[in-house]
């Protein structure tokens, strides 16, 4: 089938040209309700390997157990595609702002009920069930929060602005990062194991309901692109329609017929990005802990990198618009291909200073770089009236592949190797060559401002048309 799809014209590309370039309650509103989506993503992950290992799965050994609280950790990126199919229909056919109230509001109640749940000691086996189900939901809802972020902020932006302004949810889930990494650091320093263990771990999980409150407050000031409004995209009347017909008219669908190509770049491209962070920042804290070394240089060094984050990422978005997408994303997956054995050198010198920086490169540097390049380059494959379900999909799909297996994937090859890390430095070596080796075969979408025509003053914007 054809695109439907056909290139800008000139009128409609100095329209988006004159777009300011900063809209400070566009940016706010997916700034911030991305930081809280991700400070609640992302306290799952470090409990996974500090708590949830010991209360919910007690009976096991300690390696063993972390590889089953990481079990947990992934059933929320097996949920994500789901999500990101769902919500990305109802972005596509009923806007952007109600998705991102939606996924929000799901969230913040399903970390609130995690840092309510009894353990294992408490009710049993009903413990790890209800965590594994609250887990579900978290990814659920994940799996349309980054990608309605990055929309609405793509959708904003004058075309020349674009990689700047679509990395800003990636400051959102490195201040969430950090936020969720300073909060377990603070009580971890704060309070005795003993004490922790107790309650000291609940704390950050009942704050998200605070921080949640505003978030939706936030976003509920939000307005509809004028992208989506003017694709004039209307609801579809689904009601009487068999599931079978629903599924076949779905946006998802359309996507994956006229998109193929471009939804599989999407899935491989984000491999290293993907990776490089539950590797270096996640799985990391459970190798420190199984060499027996203290975590709390870790977890500073992880606060300090996301801090770092804040900067770098737009700085790479921005890079991306001058340079293009793809030199900065290849460069970044070549950071971590080449950080991967140097960094567990480092972290098991066991010296806080060889920690930081070994964080800072990895995270700091090459993750940020592909972080802050690619949402943009997906988002600019794409036309408005699948952009949500198409990003939405093949990003948590590769998410899934790629990332969200990680830690345990991990844990496990460290078992296998004997606590070596061989085997896990061969898989982030390898998630780095598929990221570089997908971007380079892509095609560039940056878009390029020709030169000048003779008898007219200003230059237009030329972007990228999405392949049939």
């Amino acid at each position: 089938m054809s695109s439907e799809h056909s290139p800008p014209t000139d009128a409609a590309d100095a329209t988006a040209a004159e777009r300011p370039v900063f809209q400070p309650k566009v940016a706010v509103a997916a700034v911030f309700g991305t930081t809280v989506e991700w400070y609640d993503f992302a306290l799952y992950g470090t409990a996974a390997a500090l708590v949830f290992n010991k209360l919910y799965f007690p009976d096991a050994d300690p390696l063993v157990g972390t590889t089953l609280a990481f079990g947990t950790f992934a059933i929320g990126f097996l949920a994500r595609p789901l999500g990101g199919a769902y919500f990305g229909e109802k972005g596509d056919t009923e806007g952007r702002k109600k998705v991102l109230v939606t996924t929000l509001l799901l969230m913040g109640v399903a970390t609130a009920a995690i840092g309510l749940l009894p353990t294992y000691a408490q009710i049993g086996v009903a413990a790890p069930i209800a965590l594994t189900a609250l887990r579900f939901v978290q990814g659920f809802a994940a799996g349309g929060e980054k990608t309605g972020a990055l929309i609405i902020l793509f959708e904003n932006a004058p075309p020349k602005w674009r990689g700047l302004l679509s990395s800003l949810p990636a400051i959102g889930t490195g201040t969430g990062t950090l936020l969720s990494t300073g909060a377990f650091a603070l009580m971890t320093g704060l309070l005795s194991d003993e004490a922790f263990l107790s309650w000291g771990w609940r704390v950050p999980f009942l704050a998200s309901a605070f921080l949640t409150l505003f978030g939706l407050w936030v976003r509920a000031s939000l307005e509809e692109t004028a992208e989506f409004q003017k694709a004039g995209v209307l609801k579809r009347d689904t009601a009487a329609r068999p599931l079978r017909q629903r599924f076949r008219e779905s946006r998802f669908v359309e996507a994956s017929t006229r998109y193929p190509r471009e939804m599989i770049i999407v899935i491989c491209a984000g491999a290293a990005e993907n990776a490089g962070y539950y590797i270096f920042g996640t799985f990391s804290v459970a190798y420190v802990e199984d060499r027996g070394q203290p975590t709390t240089a870790l977890l500073t060094g992880i606060s300090i990198a996301a801090a770092v984050k804040l900067f770098s990422v737009p700085a790479f978005g921005a890079l991306s618009d001058r340079v293009g997408r793809r030199p900065v994303s290849i460069g970044g997956a070549l950071v971590l291909l080449l950080a991967a054995w140097p960094f567990f050198e480092l972290i098991d010198g066991g010296q806080p200073w060889a920690t930081w920086l070994a964080l800072l490169v990895t995270l700091g540097v090459g993750q940020a770089a592909i972080l802050g390049s690619q949402p943009a380059f997906f988002a600019e494959l794409f036309d408005t009236k699948v952009r949500f379900s198409a990003v939405g999909v093949a990003n948590n799909v590769g998410t899934v592949l790629t990332g969200g297996l990680a830690p345990l994937l991990a844990a496990g090859l460290l078992l296998w190797f004997d606590h070596s890390v061989v085997g896990v430095v061969a898989f982030m070596a390898l998630m780095s060559a598929l990221t570089a080796g997908t971007v380079a075969l892509a095609p560039e979408t940056r878009p390029v401002e020709p030169p000048a025509e003779s008898g007219k003053g200003k230059t237009t914007a030329r972007r990228h048309e999405p392949a049939t």
